[in-house]
């Protein structure tokens, strides 16, 4: 299996600003209509004129940020098209109420759409002059406030439109199609992606498209293979084998509850060499069946489990299914009364099958039965340079090498690394930012958006230190509700033994001065910063994609500016 983690690429203020002046070139689509106007700024007088819906006023009225127009725009488009949103329904809702407020509407509804990269900063000047008299000096920086904070609004919407490129264009195609080397780059997006430029009649968008869905489908198979092949080899079941934190925390949970385990019937999905199904049976389960959608690794648990004289054919309990679970017809057992799996990923989610395992469930789980591990949980928390891994490259033998840990460390920006960090790299306390019960959960529930605050750790950050990652774990839980004698937590935290998951690292694009305390110079020290982390399944299958929102808060209240960074973890096939 090969990973591949990464973020849209930053593009250079030139280029942002050419984009952004475009606007009397980009073909426009109304937000209430198919009709399609020459400009974003032609599309919004429309509105205004045949709808009665002026987005421009209603920003103004509402008070929206460059962030809540986006999510107002796609909030609009999505709910319009649906038929479940009129202009005239829009004009009557409550600013209280900001329907648009969830993070969900952040993507783009129309590839490219101008509305989105429309530079509402004229309209914001003249909300100053409505708003009554006030300083030049207060108004300069109210203006340039509002420009950086579209500027950065700008570089989050382009990572946000190259995540939604499928993969023939994520790849080496989509820098060209990024930076202005390429200039047939819509046609292009065109034929790959089916986007509506070309081939929106007059007054008319076309969403019909088959030859993408095919793609995409084709796409998500070789995904597939790839990623049960990647099964098919020794060098990573040795690898989770190896890892005793992992291994042992199933082994306990197993073995060590007799009054689920004794006489149960049991599913371990994705068995791999089945050495979960193998504790299982001696930790008195009557009948395990393990499934495992790699046919050569299926074939050699089915080996192993004979040797160890556990198979269903010498009167053991054990029985290896070769298939994807999804598609088998029927299993040795109706019913089940416990299903079992290591499903997590890097930053939990990665990979996705967790959605396999809610689908045994469903389809196989009796009423009331036991799953485990029932509870999961992602967790983060703010470090140092030294959780980077990049601090290696300031010296070399005595050699300047910091030409490459730049480089590495620009890369960093854009891409998640998976690194085992060290407690003491951590600076903050730590932050839960989501909680999964796989008992009742649905797949949804495993995209979502929250909150975050993290404090200076008083342990290891009483005075002022530079952030320049936030790190990212998680905990499993064997919880009491089913392993009552011998409940487990299996913990990827870089405060416990360090596993094969490591831990996951995002890289701020700029440090943040963080601290208890007062830096005796004088400069500003942040005693907490905060935020909002969002995940959320990736257009490429078995992917996530994450963004975080931060802003750093001082001790007098004041907040510094905010930034965003969105990240992908991908799969290549």
């Amino acid at each position: 299996m090969s990973y591949q983690a990464d973020t849209a690429s930053d593009e250079d203020e030139r280029d942002w600003s050419e984009w952004g002046d475009d606007d009397d070139e980009e073909a426009t689509k109304s937000l209430f209509s198919d009709t399609i106007l020459p400009t974003a700024q032609q599309a919004l007088a429309h509105d205004a004129r045949e709808h009665g819906f002026d987005l421009r006023r209603f920003r103004s009225q509402n008070k929206l940020s460059d962030y809540d127009t986006v999510r107002c725009i796609n909030y609009i488009r999505t709910e319009v098209a649906a038929g479940r949103l009129s202009a005239a329904a829009l004009n009557e809702e409550k600013a209280s109420e900001r329907p648009w407020q969830s993070d969900q509407y952040m993507h783009p509804v129309l590839p490219d759409d101008p509305l989105l990269f429309y530079d509402f900063d004229d309209e914001a000047g003249t909300e100053l002059d409505v708003a009554g008299p006030s300083s030049p000096a207060a108004d300069h920086a109210t203006i340039q406030n509002l420009r950086d904070e579209n500027q950065a609004l700008r570089n989050t919407l382009q990572q946000m439109s190259l995540l939604a490129l499928p993969s023939e264009l994520t790849s080496d195609q989509s820098a060209q199609l990024t930076d202005g080397k390429d200039p047939d780059w819509r046609s292009k997006w065109q034929r790959t992606a089916g986007a509506y430029w070309a081939q929106a009649e007059p007054n008319q968008l076309t969403s019909s498209q088959p030859d993408i869905h095919r793609s995409t489908h084709d796409a998500t198979e070789r995904i597939n293979e790839a990623y049960f092949d990647s099964y098919g080899f020794f060098g990573i079941h040795r690898e989770m084998i190896s890892d005793k934190v992992r291994t042992e925390a199933y082994r306990d949970a197993l073995q060590q509850n007799p009054s689920l385990l004794k006489g149960a019937s049991v599913l371990d999905v994705g068995c791999g060499t089945g050495i979960l199904s193998m504790f299982a049976a001696q930790g008195g389960a009557s009948q395990v069946i393990g499934v495992d959608g790699s046919e050569r690794i299926a074939g050699v648990a089915k080996r192993l489990v004979a040797a160890n004289n556990l198979a269903a054919e010498q009167g053991g309990p054990i029985s290896v299914v070769q298939g994807r679970l999804e598609q088998l017809a029927k299993l040795p057992v109706e019913k089940v009364d416990v299903i079992v799996s290591e499903w997590m990923g890097y930053a939990l989610l990665f990979e996705s099958m967790l959605d396999t395992v809610l689908y045994a469930r469903d389809r196989w789980l009796k009423p009331g039965g036991a799953i485990l591990p029932d509870l999961a949980s992602l967790h983060m928390a703010a470090a140092g340079q030294g959780a980077t891994g990049l601090t290696f490259w300031s010296s070399v033998y005595g050699f300047d090498y910091s030409l490459v840990q730049q480089e590495l460390r620009e890369d960093a920006h854009q891409t998640a690394l998976l690194k085992d960090v060290s407690s003491q790299d951590m600076l903050s306390t730590s932050c839960q930012l989501r909680q999964l019960d796989i008992a009742h959960m649905t797949a949804s529930d495993a995209s979502f958006s929250t909150d975050f605050v993290l404090e200076p750790s008083p342990e290891s950050c009483s005075g002022p230190q530079e952030c320049h990652a936030f790190v990212l774990w998680f905990d499993t839980d064997f919880s009491s509700r089913f392993c009552k004698e011998h409940p487990v937590k299996l913990s990827t935290s870089p405060y416990t033994p360090q596993t094969h998951w490591c831990q996951t690292v995002l890289v701020l694009r700029k440090p943040i001065l963080f601290g208890a305390s007062k830096d005796e110079s004088g400069t500003k020290v942040a005693t907490a910063i905060e935020g909002r982390f969002s995940m959320a399944r990736s257009n490429q299958h078995r992917g996530i994609d994450m963004s975080v929102e931060y802003t750093a808060q001082y001790s007098n209240g004041s907040y510094g500016p905010s930034d965003v960074q969105i990240f992908s973890m991908t799969m290549s096939s």
